[in-house]
């Protein structure tokens, strides 16, 4: 039994031939030495003797030049780096589905556009046709109008296509055939598949039959209907509890799914000061307890419906609390955004979201003191430079507020004198342009329909200019003590108070100065709105704060 004397190695130890039990004690420990050096020797098997080694790491991984790595530091830039791609690839995702969404508007504007051109083209000869209508094809007989069984002028929605199916049939003036009207659309058959295309099926094709099951959605028509003015159609669908995002205004920045999917995609979760908190909204009596701190409510700044902002203080420190009945943490992430870019001394910030709703706190920055806007004692030139200021860097990181007005704004004192910085505390209409990069005229901001109807603001006009307009509301209100009211003349818009209408003796000295100011403000056209704000504020600096 000679190969069962052999050695572990494979071969025979030196001196004849013994067995692994007859070996002796120096042997066994020159063999132990001999296997531990080659171990040592770096990563990768080693051969020595018939046995082969392999070393548990690889010195190549753990040493880059002199620096020397730890395994949880490469587990650490693993995990990293695979979290970077997976926010990449949901924010490609997200910009592709914008443009989906972008080209199916285009087309949905272009198919009305289209049946309203032909109805113009129709003109006297058409008969009085009954009103633009839609109908559900999942609907019961019962549920469609009476009369000739081939409706004029309609749209069926044929529930069970993949795509959108539209069948658009125009009004045949006089009962002319198709032959005798060659110049106009009798009946056309639109389908819009997946992807975007225009399809045309061919003309022996049976409508489906109706799906029950099919859920009962607002039609890509309405959408459009709804931007051209037509609000009967909402009024027609308001049983079904539809979001503004889901009546004609699909590109809502302001509405909260929106904004939960975007703070989705930038994690804002994991950002210094956010606390979850899996309970309601607390009762605000006089009395709130925020994680370890309890907050002493003095009285109300803000009460916006559905939202309030309170005056409090802990222990030594003053803050203004707001408690917003949407659990979309916007605020939050809105100041942390314009803090990671600004040098002004803007409140320190934490959130707090519960099931139901968030808390989001504003504590003064170290020796610094609030006081609101409205009740700022300060010279009005220095608070309307340091809200330009602030209108100035909103803009520079891509921000726009978008509702800016005195209620909402705060004044930070450094000491009791040295009005340091102003700031908004409200920022329920506010955008974040890099995150919302669909939002690129001023029409699709909530807040400026008012003033595109009255025509001072362009449809298309950059959605900066409706912060100028917020700030000349928010002058005229320190100026005045009232609402702006808006006239134009032969230069342009301008606020009543300084118009040349207006006698130039209630504000002696500086009339001409502020005259200006909201001349240059309501005004601004094709203009850069940095550029304007920076030419006011120099204008601004040569009166005396």
């Amino acid at each position: 039994m000679r190969g069962a004397a052999a050695g572990s190695n494979g071969a025979e130890p030196a001196g004849g031939s013994v067995s692994g039990a007859a070996m002796t004690e120096d042997q066994l420990n020159a063999q132990r030495t001999q296997s531990e050096m080659h171990l040592s020797t770096g990563a990768g098997p080693q051969e020595e003797g018939g046995v082969r080694q392999v070393s548990e790491y690889c010195k190549d991984l753990l040493m880059r030049g002199r620096e020397e790595l730890s395994l949880e530091e490469l587990r650490a830039e693993r995990y990293f780096r695979h979290r970077q791609k997976d926010v990449e690839e949901r924010l490609k995702h997200l910009t592709e589905v914008n443009e989906q969404l972008n080209q199916e508007l285009e087309e949905k504007t272009r198919l009305f556009l289209l049946r309203k051109s032909h109805q113009q083209q129709v003109g006297p000869e058409a008969p009085a046709a009954t009103s633009f209508q839609i109908y559900d094809e999942s609907q019961s007989a019962a549920a469609r109008p009476a009369g000739n069984s081939e409706l004029q002028d309609d749209v069926f929605l044929r529930p069970d296509e993949r795509g959108l199916c539209l069948k658009i049939q125009f009004p045949r003036p006089g009962g002319a055939g198709p032959s005798e009207l060659p110049q106009r659309l009798q009946a056309e058959d639109v389908c819009c598949s997946e992807s975007g295309e225009l399809q045309t099926p061919p003309p022996d094709s049976a409508p489906q039959e109706p799906d029950s099951k099919t859920t009962k959605k607002l039609s890509p028509i309405q959408e459009t209907s709804v931007e051209a003015g037509d609000r009967s159609l909402v009024d027609q669908h308001q049983d079904q509890n539809l979001t503004p995002a889901t009546v004609g205004q699909a590109m809502d920045p302001c509405d909260p799914e929106v904004r939960r999917r975007l703070l989705d995609v930038c994690d804002v979760t994991s950002s210094p000061g956010f606390h979850c908190e899996s309970r309601p909204l607390p009762p605000v009596c006089g009395r709130l307890q925020l994680g370890g701190d309890v907050y002493d409510i003095y009285s109300t700044v803000v009460d916006g419906g559905s939202f309030s902002v309170y005056k409090a203080a802990s222990d030594d420190d003053y803050v203004l609390i707001k408690v917003d009945r949407c659990r979309v943490p916007w605020d939050f992430h809105q100041l942390t955004r314009l803090k990671m870019s600004s040098a002004a001394a803007l409140p320190l910030i934490s959130c707090y979201l519960f099931l139901d709703g968030c808390v989001t706190v504003y504590t003064k920055p170290p020796d610094h003191m609030f006081t609101v806007l409205t009740e700022c004692q300060d010279s009005v030139v220095h608070i309307v430079v340091l809200l330009l200021q602030l209108v100035s860097q909103l803009h520079s990181c891509r921000l726009l507020h978008a509702a800016l007005q005195p209620s909402i704004l705060t004044c930070s004192y450094r000491g009791l004198m040295d009005l340091d910085s102003v700031f908004p505390v409200d920022w329920s209409w506010s955008v974040d342009l890099d995150l919302q990069q669909d939002v690129t005229s001023v029409q699709q901001l909530p807040t400026a329909r008012s003033y595109v109807s009255l025509g001072l603001l362009e449809p298309t006009s950059p959605p900066q200019l409706m912060d100028l307009v917020g700030v000349a509301e928010t002058v005229h209100m320190l100026l005045t003590h009232s609402r702006m009211v808006l006239v134009k003349d032969d230069e342009g818009w301008t606020a009543e108070r300084f118009s040349r209408d207006e006698s130039c003796d209630v504000f002696p000295g500086t009339w001409m100065t502020w005259s200006r100011f909201f001349r240059s403000l309501l005004n601004a056209g094709g203009r850069s709105s940095l550029s304007v704000l920076s030419e006011l504020t120099d204008q601004l600096s040569d009166l005396k704060y």
